[in-house]
């Protein structure tokens, strides 16, 4: 069945490149050629959205008449809907011959499709949009037989969005029409390691577990013995995350729970990972927990450079306490490295291990996530000389967006009264948790 996607930009900036009146001639023709543009890319997808609502009208008559598709007493209008849209599709394409007719509506829509690719990735609002078209290209390909020229669209999408479940479960599907099996599952298993952070990512995850479980089916039924991954040996990477709302809500790293086949934290408890921005290397996690205790973010002024700040984290396990470490220093710097904006530096000692942890200002209030430290070795390569306390975090202002766009409830207060490190280090042993990593 052809997947529809839906794509809702362009009408808010077509609607905003009127409204701004530019009245200036030679700014009005570009944005008007701008509007143009944009008009032009969505008559396409709005082309495509109803060939594939014409498609999925198609795939459920064929259905119907194999007896395949049901429609209950009180559901007569759907029966008829569809009687109508396939009846017009017929009349329109001059065919009654479903399968020949839904062919034609597939080359019709990759022709778009691949128009859109090429005139119209400049108005994608993000990698998403065209990682879903590249996907639907992929797919509409191997629909058609041509599978074998759908493996390197699916490659392109993937090299695109690493991180993007459907392209990998996909081109599993393209593998299996070529009956290409050991490279399906290979594909499938990506998909799954990828792991469903959002609900796309999720749905796919169940494709591919439901294509493995078939192919282990038809293996048995063979007399052959289900294919085994080779055994890998177990390794663990360890890091920090801090309860950021009642629901269980955490918050580390991405960097810590990229490529984790299990993550657990305190008492071997799963947390699920809900939401990844790699670019701010950051991540929430949830736990089917309630917190005794959550962060408090500051609100109000923020901090100014040589504020004192306090780190807490898990470093070194196995070699340093398992209660966690609180370290104390300054913010050294409002940017990380070469002025990255998404990032501050901090002289609080930082080791392995602290990654995904808080950065609390002297009110227990906190004000970033310990990201890196600086390699000194590396660079006294290149300098002759060992830098002394060169660590980062997440600046304050990447944090709090990642929360309001996920609508996580946090809380948040103005910090106007010092607590004391020792009131601070008590506040992240309560809300901090460490994170094991099973690769």
């Amino acid at each position: 069945m052809k997947k529809p996607r839906m794509k809702p930009y362009a009408c808010g900036l077509t609607l905003a490149a009127v409204l701004l009146g530019i009245p200036l001639l030679g700014w009005a023709q570009h944005t008007q050629q701008d509007i143009d543009h944009i008009n032009h890319c969505t008559d396409l997808m709005s082309k495509d959205n109803h060939l594939s609502d014409g498609i999925n009208s198609i795939n459920q008559m064929i259905s119907y008449k194999k007896g395949n598709l049901r429609f209950p007493s009180g559901m007569e209008d759907l029966k008829s809907q569809m009687l109508r849209k396939v009846e017009a599709l017929e009349s329109e394409n001059g065919t009654t011959d479903l399968e020949a007719l839904k062919r034609t509506l597939l080359t019709k829509s990759l022709g778009i499709l691949r128009t859109e690719e090429a005139e119209c990735s400049d108005t994608d609002q993000n990698k998403s949009w065209r990682s879903m078209r590249l996907e639907e290209i992929g797919h509409t390909l191997d629909l058609l037989g041509q599978a074998e020229d759908a493996i390197p669209v699916f490659r392109r999408c993937i090299a695109l969005d690493q991180d993007f479940a459907p392209c990998y479960e996909a081109m599993g599907q393209a593998f299996l029409s070529l009956n290409r099996k050991p490279e399906a599952r290979d594909a499938f298993k990506k998909t799954i390691e990828i792991g469903g952070f959002n609900e796309r990512n999720a749905k796919y995850i169940e494709f591919a577990r439901h294509n493995l479980a078939m192919l282990d089916r038809e293996d048995a039924a063979r007399g052959e013995a289900p294919v085994k991954d080779a055994a890998k040996p177990t390794q663990h990477a360890f890091g920090t995350g801090f309860f950021v709302s009642s629901d269980g809500e955490i918050l580390t790293n991405n960097h810590v729970v990229a490529g984790c086949r299990n993550l657990t934290i305190k008492g071997g408890l799963p947390v699920q990972v809900i939401s990844r921005n790699p670019a701010s290397d950051l991540a929430v996690v949830k736990a089917e927990i309630r917190p005794d205790q959550i962060a408090v973010f500051r609100s109000g002024p923020s901090p100014k450079l040589g504020d004192t700040v306090v780190t807490f984290g898990f470093p070194l396990p196995g070699v340093l306490s398992s209660e966690g470490n609180a370290s104390t220093g300054i913010l050294s710097a409002t940017a990380g490295l070469q002025n990255d904006i998404r990032f501050v530096q901090i002289s609080a000692p930082v080791q392995p291990g602290n990654s995904g942890g808080p950065v609390f200002d002297t009110s227990g209030h906190v004000i970033g996530v310990v990201v890196a430290k600086l390699d000194a070795m590396r660079v006294a390569q290149f300098t002759g000389d060992i830098p002394q306390n060169v660590n980062f975090a997440v600046h304050w202002s990447e944090v709090r967006a990642l929360l309001d766009e996920q609508g996580i409830r946090y809380k948040k207060l103005p910090s106007q009264q010092p607590i004391g490190t020792r009131a601070v280090a008590k506040i992240g042993a309560q809300i901090s948790v460490m994170l094991d990593c099973v690769q």
